[in-house]
């Protein structure tokens, strides 16, 4: 016998096992599943009318959440579903959206501005200072509508995440 003989099985072994291994079967993909509708949210109670200084009151009871797929933060008060105010990136800018109409007054610790709410939304643009005041406000900031209606909450990171997702 020839001393090639091992060689050469190892070799045709070797080239079967690649003509058997690109015989695989290519997986025909997946259609995504429809989206789920989303019911719009029921329209929350009014805004208690505040009784001290906005420094001074306290926060509104509840929790900031992120959702990441609609790279949204929402503040949503304790014991409820409903969220109080959201931040949602939406194109080029930042929508809030809440139960609050016409020209409402934004505290911050650097000062106070205005936010026109159209149909319960205002959209300010990614670069708008009054989204560097929200989010690096001390400790808190506060929403008042000219009927007396406030809502006074917490500044966590939360705010940040959305508007550095938007820029």
């Amino acid at each position: 016998m020839i001393s090639m003989q091992p060689g050469f099985r190892f070799g045709a072994l070797g080239a079967l096992m690649l003509v058997v291994a690109g015989c695989t079967a290519i997986p025909k993909p997946v259609a995504p599943p429809p989206p789920q509708p989303v019911a719009p949210a029921p329209t929350p109670a009014p805004l208690p009318t505040p009784t001290a200084g906005w420094e001074d009151r306290a926060v509104n009871p509840g929790a900031w959440r992120y959702d990441a797929g609609s790279r949204t933060a929402a503040f949503v008060p304790t014991g409820s579903a409903n969220p109080l105010l959201s931040l949602t990136c939406s194109g080029g800018g930042i929508r809030m959206t809440s139960a609050l109409a016409g020209n409402v007054s934004l505290r911050t610790s650097a000062g106070t501005d205005q936010i026109r709410f159209d149909n319960g939304s205002a959209n300010l643009a990614n670069r708008d200072p009054r989204l560097d005041r929200i989010a690096f406000s001390r400790g808190r900031f506060a929403l008042e509508t000219p009927g007396g209606g406030a809502m006074t909450l917490p500044v966590q990171s939360e705010i940040g995440r959305v508007i550095e997702d938007c820029r």
